[in-house]
């Protein structure tokens, strides 16, 4: 046994409840406070001292790619990067590295945050650069990429080529492929990389862990069973890495391409442990605004004819809803622009998931009032991810013009009609630091203008509630609300422990809160 004290440990039950002390044992807590006291002394259990830390249910990122954030760590990332110019200037010192044949293939470009230019990558500046190896910029959001000529070589695009399905290959006016390949035709360049071993699987996996739990999180939601090794081998890597040498709760989402191998595989792969479980059927049903891909029901600023892109037509969506529930199986589905929110809804009514689960909006930034009274009383989990609008404002206005829809990133209405809300970061696309998305949640700030102009304040949470979005709502939206998300009798052994009281600092200083350790099962996995 274990006795955690010289603390405050916030159960997140309700507002302002704490306890003194924690009794665990074999990863559960037994007890709190005056009887975790007297039990600890009959049983002469250990005793940790956290030095007056204020602790809380072990943060949990509700929605995150945690393999691409291991090769986003991996490789030249520009996320911060202040211009096209520096952007350009760091691909090419990596590039200067890359040895005969080798390709190159670089994270995190943000095209609405450079002072110099607003512009996606093209072909010709990729080329400037090397017009020998390939190379490949993915933007920000995962949703579009940009490749140079020798990559363009390399895939076979043609003059005048129009993709068919959920994307789009840019043109020039003459017909030549720019270089930019948006939403599900980004793949035709993505997958003709290389697969990984299952050794560099489980490499990416224990570094993107580690550097979590430096954040204070225990645990997350990833949906990456589909971009590696298929469902079957990427599972095995996690199972491989996961346990109580490397404790962290891993809980996956099932892609929708993946569902005959999710059917088909043994249970040695399908079964749940404490570490590793598979969830909810993922779709994408649109793009994104960063891409001109969210689908809208009004047309983009200056783009007449572009309401954005659904990934499936509405065949093949209602049957693909309809496979999950053959399955058993509830649906996770990213949801960006309003008009792919009201016709998600309408066949997610027609096939409701079985009694006791609960369908995941993901995302769902842009809202009209109407929407949210449609949805009321269905059972869904909203899974926000408050630092996109700390990333997507004002920006984000501007590309949509006048008629945004106006329920934007509308946290409070959800949950005022109803719905739980979880949160994540998306990560690599934001920064894991559940502190970045609290701050975000309470004060409607954006990045380039921390604690200054709030967007739709309306919409706020309060601290309590934006700490829930990692413990209380991130439980409940993988269905372990009895065992996770708060501190109480029976609940694992999961805490993140801070320097400072979020309850007890001002609002403007929340991104400042840093970890001093984190638990996982009862181990300490970090420690400052």
């Amino acid at each position: 046994m274990k006795l955690w004290e010289n603390g405050t440990f916030y159960t997140m039950n309700k507002q302002g409840e704490s306890a003194s002390c924690v009794l665990t044992d074999k990863g559960r807590i037994v007890a709190l406070d005056e009887q975790a006291r007297n039990l600890a002394r009959t049983s002469q259990a250990e005793t940790i001292d956290l030095q007056n830390g204020i602790v809380f249910p072990g943060f949990v990122d509700s929605h995150l790619h945690l393999i691409w954030y291991g090769q986003a760590l991996d490789r030249l990332n520009l996320y911060g990067y202040p211009s096209k110019q520096a952007c350009l200037e760091a691909i090419a010192e990596r590039a200067k590295r890359l040895t005969d044949g080798q390709w190159l293939f670089v994270e995190g470009y943000d095209d609405n945050n450079l002072s110099d230019s607003k512009q996606l990558l093209t072909r010709w500046d990729l080329d400037k650069i090397s017009d020998t190896h390939p190379i490949l910029v993915r933007r920000i959001d995962y949703h579009s990429v940009s490749v140079n000529t020798p990559f363009i070589k390399e895939i076979g695009l043609k003059h005048g080529q129009v993709f068919e399905g959920g994307g789009m290959i840019d043109l020039n006016d003459e017909g030549e492929p720019t270089g930019v390949l948006r939403d599900e035709a980004s793949m035709l360049a993505i997958e003709r990389f290389p697969t990984e071993s299952q050794e560099e699987l489980e490499r990416l996996i224990k570094l993107a862990i580690h550097d979590l739990w430096k954040k204070g999180l225990v645990g997350a939601h990833s949906e990456d069973l589909h971009y590696f090794n298929g469902l079957v081998g990427t599972v095995k890597a996690y199972r491989n890495v996961l346990s109580q040498k490397i404790p962290f709760r891993a809980h996956l989402l099932v892609h929708h391409k993946e569902l005959s191998a999710y059917l088909k595989a043994p249970e040695a792969i399908t079964h749940a442990d404490a570490f590793v479980e598979l969830g909810a059927m993922k779709i994408f049903y649109d793009g994104t605004v960063g891409s001109h891909t969210a689908l809208m029901s009004q047309p983009y600023m200056g783009e007449p004819g572009n309401y954005g892109l659904k990934f499936h037509s509405d065949e093949e969506f209602e049957k693909l809803v309809q496979q999950a529930r053959a399955a058993k199986l509830p649906v996770a589905i990213h949801i960006i622009g309003d008009r792919a929110f009201q016709n998600v809804i309408r066949v997610l009514k027609k096939y409701p998931p079985l009694p006791g689960q609960k369908d995941r909006m993901i995302h769902t930034p842009w809202l009209h009032p109407n929407m949210l009274e449609e949805a009321k009383g269905m059972p869904l989990i909203f899974d926000i991810q408050p630092q996109f609008m700390s990333s997507d404002m004002p920006w984000a206005l501007d590309v949509l013009g006048p008629s945004f829809p106006t329920l934007a990133f509308a946290w409070k209405s959800i949950q005022d009609y109803g719905f739980t809300i979880a949160g994540g970061s998306d990560a690599p696309i934001e920064i894991p630091n559940p502190f970045h998305a609290i701050h975000a949640a309470v004060t409607r700030t954006c990045n380039s203008d921390l604690n200054g102009k709030q967007y739709f304040p309306e919409e706020r949470l309060n601290v309590f509630e934006a700490i829930g979005l990692y413990t209380s709502g991130s439980a409940a939206a993988c269905n372990h609300s009895n065992t996770r998300g708060t501190i109480n009798v029976g609940s694992v052994a999961d805490f993140t422990v801070l320097d400072q009281d979020p309850f007890h600092i001002d609002p403007a200083d929340l991104r400042k809160i840093t970890v001093q350790k984190t638990i996982v099962d009862e181990r300490v996995v970090f420690q400052k």
